[in-house]
């Protein structure tokens, strides 16, 4: 953890600044802290592996009392959530390693960790309609220096959009340890993750950040009013709060949740004015290759009848116009074939992992081929990392994917 990250905490519990408790059990230098105890006026709590842990819950306060005890070695075990010890040496093993890569990470991680999901998650349709839409508000409202946060953010998917867009690391936050600290690893190295509760008042100071978002989570938060209330205090005076891939009440959606109608969603925003758009239109934009529209006005009917909405409030004038979707010129990790695609009788076929993922992503095929052939010269140059022209139209349509480095 960056000890400036201390100037923008606050204890959830009773707004008090948090300092690090030199008389305990610590491990720092003079820009981090690895491991140790932040205190308030009310609790403590712990920094675990460069994390801190800003909630009560059973694992958080015995991996405070286990670091207070000079064990970081078993914090990081409590918060992981490996009881076995089996599984705990492995895990350790892995996180030790300077080769593991993000899929055996999660392997050793164990069968109910959600890796599945995470392991084709840069070519879900659900990701690129929100990698589309961060990047268009981040580069409109960050200006290459203001702070933003990924709220709920699971392993940082969609926090990696935004780590190029300011000098100002993205904050992510997350109630699940393990998904941080593997975003902090693999998936969006450079970002500031912050383990505390959704459900709960947000461990931040008022108008810390330009951009607050949650993206693919909100509907399983149950305290709705509370978190958007949060989000609002969260940004300053012409900050954007966004809520991206929220499941629609009236539409029925794998995974529904607890979710609510667009009239419903809107009315929880109490301080900036939000905007709701069918999630339909905005894929549409970015199967075309944009722009993405965020000037639309969706009607009441086309809302109703969309199974995921995205909600944008914002003071800032340049968010809702329409956005130019370019290409990066390279890659900011590795230059991969997309993971779905299985190699048969010298063409590449797409393949689902599973019928339940097929039936919640088959969208995807609207810009994935069911067959394709790469030259192999250009399967070469994509170790290179540079975007040909041949190579920018096979990432446009997540033929190729730009991966985090060791994801595979």
């Amino acid at each position: 953890m960056r000890v400036d990250t201390l100037d923008i905490l606050r204890c959830p519990y009773c707004g008090g600044r948090l300092e690090l408790v030199e008389s305990l059990f610590h491990r720092c230098t003079a820009d981090d802290v690895q491991d140790g105890i932040l205190g308030c006026q009310c609790c403590i709590f712990p920094v675990v592996d460069g994390i801190p842990v800003l909630h009560l819950l059973p694992p958080a306060t015995t991996a405070r009392d286990q670091m207070q005890a000079g064990r970081p070695d078993m914090a990081r075990r409590t918060m992981v959530g490996l009881e076995d010890e089996a599984g705990a040496e492995a895990f350790d093993a892995v996180a030790s390693s300077d080769t593991a890569t993000y899929r055996e990470t999660v392997d050793a991680l164990g069968p109910n960790f959600e890796g599945g999901y995470f392991l084709y998650r840069f070519s879900d349709p659900t990701y690129v309609v929100a990698h589309a839409v961060t990047r268009a508000i981040g580069t409109t409202v960050l200006g290459g220096a203001k702070r933003s946060v990924d709220i709920c953010g699971g392993s940082g998917h969609v926090t990696r959009t935004l780590l190029d867009l300011s000098s100002s690391p993205p904050v992510l936050a997350d109630l699940f340890y393990a998904k941080i600290w593997l975003a902090r690893r693999f998936t969006a190295p450079g970002c500031e993750p912050v383990c505390c509760d959704g459900n709960a008042p947000m461990p931040f100071v008022r108008g810390a950040f330009s951009l607050a978002m949650c993206t693919d989570a909100f509907m399983y938060i149950w305290t709705k009013r509370q978190f958007v209330g949060e989000m609002e205090r969260l940004v300053d005076g012409s900050g954007t709060v966004l809520i991206g891939h929220t499941h629609n009440e009236r539409t029925w959606s794998p995974s529904h949740g607890q979710p609510l109608t667009p009239e419903g969603y809107a009315a929880l925003f109490e301080t900036i004015a939000p905007r709701v758009f069918a999630e339909a239109g905005l894929f549409a934009d970015v199967v075309k290759g944009g722009p993405l529209d965020l000037s639309r006005r969706d009607d009441a009917a086309t809302l109703d009848r969309d199974p995921a909405l995205t909600v944008v409030a914002s003071r800032h004038p340049g968010v809702y116009a329409r956005h130019p979707l370019p290409i990066p010129r390279a890659a900011t990790g590795e230059l991969r074939v997309n993971p779905l695609y299985v190699l048969d009788g010298g063409r590449l076929r797409l393949r689902f992992p599973s019928e339940d993922y097929e039936q919640e992503y088959g969208a995807c095929r609207q810009y994935l081929p069911e067959e394709v052939t790469l030259d192999p010269a250009l399967t070469e140059a994509l170790a290179t990392g540079r975007v040909s022209p041949e190579i920018e139209d096979l990432l446009r349509r997540k033929v190729i994917v730009d991966l985090p480095k060791r994801y595979y």
